[in-house]
């Protein structure tokens, strides 16, 4: 998906090279625990935007033609009627089947328009990996607003090349120090991609930021000048003929491998992983697109040119239609994958279409007479339903209010929460202090008395019982504990995630309060694979009795692989046991604030009730 594409001269491979990208994101959004690393598919436009930005300029200043006047308007007009149609349309669509997705978006819609949402979204503390609150059909356009970024950018970075290239001379038509000094920008941003990552950390902030990103762009334009470069690449060409075809089959295969393992929140992601996959982009799309070696050409295949024509549309539409597959739970339904992706594939070509007739002026079908009239009636009524959503959607968007507009009362009970959590486990901490301190009893004190006998007293299921959980749980904290004996133990905060799991076990039993029963309410952050789960039974031993409350979140995505994954864990170990706290949750949406995840008291009530039920239950088993 490169919204810079020159038809007049193509370059072969190229719309392949999209449709593998637009292809790896797709289905890193459909499957995430198979396409794990697909995202690194945006990496790839990257280089491709910032190839075929350097390309077209250096053209047209060969040319004499290059003006910034009419760089702008070029991307203006293949940029912002498809972005435009796709987002009220989607809007409208929301409207009228999930009005409460899109209440308050008209503040995200206007950083959409106006190039910002990267930072905008950063600002929101909102999650491109476990995004909940804030959950929207846009969150993808991040990097489009990263890409207008750069265009913004781009003629003062091409004339700042020119000076320092000096190729207005006669006497030097490339010199190495203008394209060293997209070297060093490249170096710089890969670098603070590295040095601003913290290990264990939400990468929201490095997977955003203009500065953090734009290595692939600038890496892109560096490959775009040698590529523009005659002598350079006769050079490339000499050297790489022999071995060329195996390395793209070398680095393909490495890419591959890396849209099924590499994961969005490890840290060698972000140490090197992302700018390794991002350099071997760039060696396969130089190698691709140069015409002395003819590796393009099998990349042209028609369904990956038609996939790659239209890669711009298509990410305009797949999460907005994978984000409803997901709230609405169709997921469920056979072959839904396949469904999602025969319906982008079909807005795609709708749009395609619809924009070409924007610019243009002109509509015209391929086939006989009549399969083309009727490919244009279909195109008509089509256009006529979206154009009624398109109202709607802007309408809505004006009227839409504030999202989750009761957010402040839930962040005032969290954080009144976990400051009391704090509390009691620092006065919990002084006790065993003062315990440990406690001279025991002299042994000839104890010489010669005897004990009477006394009954033992019947177990409390309740008495030695450690609760889990997130910010769910933090919210309800308070209910939980006033139906659990002084001794029982909640430690909730917000965030938490099934990863960090065994960790937070590891803590609680060193501090002597990882009890003989455990509950753990840990899912609703992000999916997960069972093997993480797995990885927590197995540190908490057999011998516990363990209770995992399964998720609910009204427009969470991931609520069925995160269960489906929590069911998993229950079903392999005979000692933990499932608390199905979606089944009522889902049958009492007044229990929820706005955000329909986070408990009203009424609610939290109900959810401590559920799993104190489920735990004296089991007991009486």
């Amino acid at each position: 998906m490169s919204e810079s594409g020159n038809k007049t001269n193509r370059i072969c491979g190229l719309d392949g090279l999209r449709a593998i990208a637009i292809i790896a994101v797709i289905l890193y959004h459909m499957f995430p625990f198979t396409i794990k690393g697909g995202f690194l598919g945006v990496s790839l436009f990257f280089v491709l935007s910032g190839f075929l930005l350097s390309v077209s300029a250096e053209n047209l200043r060969k040319k004499r033609k290059f003006s910034i006047s009419g760089f702008y308007k070029k991307r203006l007009i293949r940029i912002y009627p498809a972005l435009v149609v796709c987002i009220f349309v989607t809007t409208g669509f929301f409207f009228l089947l999930s009005p409460v997705s899109i209440k308050g978006i008209g503040g995200e819609i206007l950083s959409i328009l106006t190039g910002v949402n990267n930072w905008w979204q950063i600002l929101q503390n909102s999650s491109y990996f476990t995004k909940i609150a804030n959950a929207s059909p846009f969150t993808h356009l991040w990097y489009l607003s990263l890409q207008l970024q750069f265009y913004l950018i781009w003629p003062f970075l091409f004339f700042m090349y020119l000076v320092f290239s000096r190729v207005a001379s006669k006497k030097k038509a490339f010199s190495n120090r203008g394209f060293l000094i997209f070297g060093v920008l490249t170096l710089i941003s890969a670098l603070l991609m590295a040095i601003l990552y913290t290990p264990g950390s939400d990468a929201t902030r490095v997977y955003y930021g203009t500065d953090t990103r734009a290595y692939a762009l600038l890496f892109g334009v560096m490959l775009g000048m040698i590529y523009t470069n005659p002598k350079i690449m006769e050079r490339v060409s000499a050297a790489t003929r022999a071995i060329a075809p195996i390395v793209v089959v070398v680095l393909g295969v490495i890419v591959l491998l890396a849209f099924v393992f590499i994961d969005g929140q490890a840290t060698i992601t972000y140490w090197g992983g992302m700018q390794f996959i991002t350099f071997a982009f760039g060696i396969i799309l130089l190698l691709v697109s140069d015409p002395g070696l003819s590796i393009g050409k099998f990349l042209d295949i028609p369904p990956l040119k038609w996939i790659g024509e239209r890669s711009y549309e298509m990410y305009l539409w797949m999460y907005p239609v994978i984000f409803l597959f997901n709230i609405k739970k169709w997921t469920r339904l056979p072959f839904s994958g396949l469904i999602q992706f025969v319906i982008i594939i079909i807005l795609a070509a709708w749009l395609h279409k619809l924009t070409g007739w924007i610019v243009s002026r002109k509509l015209s079908f391929s086939g006989g007479e009549v399969v083309m009239k009727t490919k244009k009636a279909l195109f008509l009524a089509a256009t006529l339903v979206f154009a009624v959503t398109f109202v709607i959607g802007g309408c809505a968007s004006l009227t839409s209010g504030k999202k989750n507009s009761d957010a402040d009362q839930v962040a005032k009970e969290l954080e009144e929460n976990a400051k009391k959590l704090e509390e009691e486990k620092d006065k919990d901490q002084d006790v065993q202090e003062e315990q440990s301190d406690e001279t025991e009893q002299p042994a000839d004190e104890q010489e010669g008395e005897e004990e009477p006998a006394v009954e033992e007293p019947e177990v409390d299921p309740l008495e030695s019982v450690t609760c889990i959980g997130d910010s769910v749980m933090l919210g309800a904290a308070p209910a939980i504990e006033e139906l659990l004996p002084e001794s029982g133990v909640v430690d909730a905060k917000e965030s938490r995630q099934v990863v960090q799991g065994k960790a937070i076990m590891e803590e609680l039993a060193a501090a002597g309060k990882l009890g003989d029963t455990v509950v753990i309410a840990l899912g609703t952050n992000s999916p997960f694979n069972s093997s993480k789960g797995q990885e927590i039974i197995d540190y908490l031993g057999a011998d516990r009795k363990v209770f995992w409350v399964n998720v609910y979140g009204a427009n969470l995505q991931w609520e069925d692989q995160s269960n489906a994954a929590i069911q998993t864990v229950v079903d392999n170990n005979d000692n933990v046991t499932l608390i199905d706290w979606n089944t009522p949750a889902g049958q009492n949406p007044d229990w929820f604030y706005n955000d329909g995840i986070h408990l009203k008291p009424d609610g939290q009530k109900a959810y401590a009730q559920i799993i104190i039920d489920a735990i004296t239950a089991a007991a009486g088993n």
